[in-house]
């Protein structure tokens, strides 16, 4: 994934909102022959670190315990949308929005019942605020044998990368024309995403390709952003990538 800065330039509060607002994440790790692998997880913050508990048969456990680098990252899926919303003629126009932020992270793996049910007591707070369930204590039989079996999993963030893909590329009057064909589309996702295209005409989100933000297309489709030297591009296509940050 390429990280362009008029993406990637989300305002720290919104992209904790995002990700508190999301219930799973993804953990990959690498196995010892280089296979990545992958596994979906409740997940909750505590700082700048990351807890999530896996079975402790579970090869992303000993891929851990092997190799502690690792990327935890959290996206939402919106629209995928037909050239023709953008542009008559040129197919390269359609597109597809999300957002997604990314962890780089280096894990440790805890196997002790203690430490464990301390973890599953925080997660219980974010999933089941409500309670109604037993206090948790390792020695209890009820929780004893399961908490034998788990292993507590805190990934220290290292860096943080984000890519809200969300039409900022175009100009304010494309993301608006974009936005009333998702609304008269109607796709389940649609009302959402149209939604995420007008947070970027906000304040806050209202970042803009380079330069003092104005984009000009050409009669093939392509795309001129001020500040980029006069460099074409595709719709979409890529003014200048932005490094990435570490976690605040």
């Amino acid at each position: 994934m390429i990280f362009h800065g008029y993406y990637s330039d989300v305002p720290d509060a919104e992209l904790d909102r995002f990700v508190e607002s999301q219930e799973l994440g993804r953990l990959v790790t690498v196995g010892a022959d280089g296979t990545p692998h992958i596994g979906l997880y409740p997940f909750v913050r505590d700082g700048g670190a990351i807890d999530l508990h896996l079975v402790q048969a579970d090869e992303q456990v000993a891929d851990l315990d092997a190799r502690p680098r690792c990327v935890f990252e959290v996206d939402e899926t919106l629209a995928v949308i037909p050239s023709y919303w953008v542009h008559p003629e040129y197919g390269g126009s359609a597109t597809a929005y999300h957002r997604t932020v990314i962890f780089e992270c280096v894990g440790a793996v805890t196997r002790d019942p203690v430490a464990v049910a301390a973890q599953q007591v925080r997660l219980l707070a974010r999933y089941q605020p409500e309670g109604g369930f037993r206090p948790l204590d390792p020695v209890d039989p009820l929780y004893r044998g399961a908490l034998a079996q788990l292993a507590a999993v805190r990934l220290e963030v290292t860096t943080r990368r984000a890519k809200f893909k969300l039409g900022q590329n175009r100009p304010a009057e494309a993301r608006r024309r974009i936005m009333s064909e998702l609304r008269k589309r109607g796709r389940p996702l649609d009302g959402r995403a149209a939604d995420a295209l007008a947070w970027t005409l906000t304040a806050d989100g209202g970042t803009t390709p380079s330069g003092d933000g104005r984009t000009t297309v050409t009669e093939d489709g392509r795309t001129t952003a001020a500040g980029d030297g006069g460099q074409t591009q595709a719709p979409g296509g890529p003014v200048r990538p932005i490094q990435a940050r570490p976690t605040p």
